[in-house]
C-alpha cells in the first residue's frame, strides 16, 4: 500500500499514480489469465480474445492528461512548476515579465525518444492537414535538445516557447490569426510544442496540455474538439487581482464550460492570493477575502465553491523548492494537488471499469453457459448409461434412435442458424457501409473541396448543410437497421430456445441515441464558430475549409470510428455465443452417437463410457471452480458489489 501523499510531499501524485499502475498491472494479469484460460479450455473463440487482449494493451500504455487554461499573466506555467517540477530545484516552464509561453504545449515523457522540445512551425497552418496529423509524425519539426542532468541550463532552453516574429497583417490573415489591414503584427513563432522530459511523474504515464489563451483556442480550434475534450482533467485558471475578466468569461464559455462528461475532474485555481497579504491585515481578515472572492466567482462561473481552489502558485514554488512547511500551507497549493490527484485516479480507474466489465461479463456469461451445457449433457448421458447396465439390447436400440433423433434436430438447429446467419451478415454489410469512416472522410474532403471552391458565403453554408444531410442520413439509416437487428434478435432467442432448448443469448444494451446527439452538437459547433458572421468576415476561403475539417469533419469521422467499432461487437456479442451453443450441442450429439455404438460392441464399453463421463464431470467441477475464482477476482478489481461480474444459479 502506498503511503498517503502529506501537504509538504512535493509528489502527492505519485501514491495515487502507483496506486493507479498497480491496479492495472493487476487487471491485466487477471485478464490475461481469464483469455488464456477460456482459450485452453475451448470456452472463447478468437474474437473474444482478441479483444481482452486489446483491453490488456490499452490498460499497460495508459496516459493521464491534465490540461492547463488561462489567460496570459494569470500564473499558469508557474502552477505547473509547483506541482509537477519542483523537484527540479528550478522553474521547468519559463514565467515572469517577457517570458510567458505563448504556444500550445504538451509535456510527456517518451522513452523512445531523447530529451528534448519539439517545435511545430506556425507556417504549417497553411497547409490543409489537421494538427493530430503533424503530431503523429517527425517531419517538419525543429529540435532543441535537453539536458535534464543540468537543470539550470533548462530555462534557457525553454525560453523557445516565448519567440514570436513580425509579419504583415496580409500574411498574419493568411495564417488564419486575424490582424488589422495594413502595418505589422506580432504572431508566434510556432504553432506547438511536444517536451520530451525524463521525469518520474512523466514517466508513470501523466501528460500535461497547456494553453496559451483565448486566442490560441480561438486560432487553433483543433485544440478545443480533441486535445482538451480528450484531457482527463482541466484546470482553469484565474487571479484575485483581476478577478473574471470578460476574457476570461469568454475562455470559459466557448472553451471550458461546453466540455462534455468532465464532472468532477474540472478545477478551476484563483491564483495569487499571496497579493492579498500585506503584511497588516490580520490573517481572519485575509481568509474572510479569499472566501468572498472563491463564492464569488463559483456564482459567475457556474459551478460548486468545492471546485475552485484559492492559492498562490509563486508561493508553493518556493516554499517546495526551500522545504518551507509553512509557506507552503500559506500558499495551498498542495490542496489542488490531492484533489487532482484524488480526482484523476478515481475517474480513470471507472473508465477502464465501464469498458473491463462489459467485456468480462460477456466472456464469463458465455463461458458459463458453455460449462453448464456441457456438465449438464454429461450428468444426463451418466443417468442413462446408469440404467443400461444389465438391461437388454432393444433398449440400447431404444437409446441409439434417441441420439439419432437428437443429431436431427440439431441438424435443422443448425440449417436455421445458417440462414440467421445469412441474415445477420446482410445488416453487417449494410452497417459497416453506412458506417466507414473513410466514407465520412471522403464527404468531409467533398464539403471542404465545396467551401474553397464558393464565391459566396451563401455557398459555404449550402456546402456545409448539404455535408450534414449527407452524414446524419448515413447515422439515421444505421439507426434505424440496429432496431431491426435488435428485433431480429429477440424473435430469434424465443425460437431457438423453443425449437431446440438453447439458451437464450444475452442481449447486450446497445444505445443509439448519443450518436444523432453528437452530430447536432458538431453541427450547432459548425453554426457558432464557423459560418458566423465574424468568421466569414475574418477568414479567408482557405482558412475557412481548413478549420472547418480540422474541427467538424475531424469530429463526425471520429463519430464514425466509434459507431463503426461498437456495432460490429455488439453485433457479433449476439451469433457467437448461438453460434457456440449449436456447435456444443453438435457435439453433444456427436458424443451421445459414438457412446451408443461403444455399448452395442461390448457391455464391458459400457462401464468405460461411464467412468469417462464421471471422469469429465470432475473435470467439469474444477472448471466451474476456476470459473467462481476468475469471476471473485474481477468483481474485487472492479469494486463491484453483490455477486459478482456475472451469478447465474447453479
Amino acid at each position: 500500500m502506498s503511503r498517503p501523499a502529506t501537504a509538504m510531499d512535493h509528489r502527492a501524485f505519485e501514491p495515487s499514480l502507483i496506486d493507479l499502475k498497480e491496479w492495472r498491472e493487476d487487471m491485466v494479469e487477471a485478464l490475461r489469465g481469464l483469455r488464456r484460460w477460456a482459450l485452453t479450455h475451448r470456452l472463447s473463440d478468437e474474437q473474444s480474445a482478441a479483444r481482452i487482449a486489446h483491453l490488456e494493451r490499452r490498460l499497460a500504455s495508459d496516459r493521464l492528461s491534465i490540461a492547463f487554461v488561462a489567460e496570459v499573466s494569470r500564473g499558469k506555467s508557474e502552477l505547473v512548476n509547483a506541482l509537477f517540477f519542483a523537484d527540479l530545484g528550478v522553474r521547468l516552464l519559463p514565467s515572469g515579465e517577457g517570458r510567458t509561453t505563448i504556444c500550445p504545449m504538451e509535456i510527456l515523457h517518451d522513452p523512445s525518444r531523447p530529451p528534448s522540445i519539439r517545435l511545430l512551425p506556425i507556417e504549417t497552418r497553411e497547409s490543409p492537414r489537421a494538427l493530430r496529423e503533424f503530431i503523429a509524425e517527425s517531419a517538419g519539426w525543429k529540435e532543441v535538445a535537453l539536458d535534464p542532468a543540468r537543470p539550470e541550463s533548462l530555462a534557457q532552453a525553454f525560453d523557445v516557447l516565448s519567440e514570436t516574429q513580425n509579419v504583415t497583417a496580409g500574411e498574419a490573415q493568411h495564417l488564419g490569426l486575424g490582424g488589422e489591414s495594413g502595418g505589422r503584427v506580432e504572431i508566434p513563432r510556432w504553432r506547438y510544442a511536444i517536451v520530451n522530459f525524463p521525469h518520474p511523474l512523466l514517466a508513470m504515464g501523466l501528460t500535461i496540455l497547456d494553453t496559451p489563451g483565448l486566442d490560441a483556442l480561438r486560432n487553433e480550434p483543433e485544440l478545443t474538439m480533441h486535445r482538451l475534450q480528450e484531457a482527463d482533467a482541466v484546470v482553469f485558471m484565474l487571479s484575485v487581482d483581476s478577478g473574471v475578466t470578460d476574457t476570461d468569461l469568454a475562455l470559459w464559455r466557448e472553451h471550458i464550460e461546453p466540455i462534455e462528461g468532465l464532472g468532477h475532474t474540472r478545477y478551476v485555481v484563483l491564483n495569487k492570493i499571496d497579493g492579498l497579504r500585506d503584511g497588516t491585515k490580520p490573517e481572519g481578515e485575509v481568509l474572510s477575502e479569499i472566501d468572498r472572492q472563491v463564492r464569488r466567482t463559483a456564482e459567475t462561473l457556474d459551478v460548486d465553491p468545492t471546485q475552485v481552489f484559492p492559492l498562490s502558485a509563486r508561493q508553493g514554488l518556493a516554499a517546495r523548492i526551500a522545504g518551507d512547511g509553512d509557506t507552503l500551507a500559506k500558499s495551498r497549493v498542495y490542496r489542488l494537488e490531492q484533489a487532482l490527484a484524488r480526482g484523476l485516479v478515481h475517474a480513470r480507474r471507472q473508465d477502464h471499469a465501464t469498458s473491463i466489465r462489459a467485456e468480462v461479463r460477456s466472456l464469463l456469461a458465455e463461458s458459463f453457459a458453455l460449462l453448464e451445457s456441457r456438465r449438464s449433457f454429461v450428468e444426463e448421458q451418466v443417468a442413462e448409461l446408469g440404467q443400461l447396465q444389465g438391461k437388454n439390447q432393444k433398449l440400447v436400440d431404444s437409446l441409439g434412435r434417441k441420439a439419432a433423433d437428437e443429431r436431427s434436430r440439431i441438424e435443422e438447429a443448425r440449417t436455421a442458424l445458417a440462414g440467421l446467419r445469412a441474415v445477420h451478415n446482410r445488416h453487417a454489410e449494410e452497417l459497416a457501409m453506412l458506417l466507414d469512416p473513410a466514407t465520412a472522410r471522403e464527404a468531409g474532403l467533398r464539403a471542404r473541396a465545396a467551401v474553397l471552391s464558393t464565391s459566396f458565403s451563401a455557398g459555404i453554408g449550402q456546402s456545409v448543410d448539404a455535408y450534414f444531410r449527407e452524414v446524419r442520413g448515413r447515422i439515421t439509416r444505421a439507426v434505424e437497421v440496429i432496431g431491426e437487428v435488435k428485433a431480429m434478435m429477440a424473435t430469434v432467442n424465443r425460437r431457438f430456445a423453443d425449437s431446440w432448448g438453447l439458451s437464450p443469448v444475452e442481449l447486450a444494451p446497445f444505445s443509439t441515441d448519443r450518436f444523432p446527439l453528437e452530430l447536432d452538437r458538431l453541427e450547432e459547433h459548425c453554426s457558432r464558430d464557423f459560418r458566423s458572421a465574424t468568421s466569414l468576415l475574418t477568414r479567408g476561403r482557405r482558412a475557412l475549409a481548413a478549420l472547418f475539417f480540422d474541427t467538424v469533419a475531424t469530429q463526425v469521422i471520429h463519430v464514425f470510428e466509434i459507431a463503426d467499432r461498437e456495432v460490429r461487437t455488439w453485433m457479433n456479442s449476439f451469433i457467437r455465443p448461438l453460434e457456440a451453443q449449436v456447435s456444443a450441442f453438435q457435439e453433444q450429439a456427436n458424443s451421445r452417437i459414438e457412446g451408443m455404438a461403444r455399448i452395442r460392441d461390448a457391455e464391458s464399453g459400457l462401464v468405460g463410457r461411464i467412468d469417462d463421463l464421471q471422469a469429465f464431470l470432475r473435470e467439469s467441477e474444477e472448471r466451474a471452480k476456476e470459473w467462481e475464482s476468475h469471476d471473485a477476482r474481477f468483481a474485487r478489481l472492479l469494486d463491484i458489489e453483490g455477486p459478482g461480474v456475472v451469478a447465474p444459479a447453479r
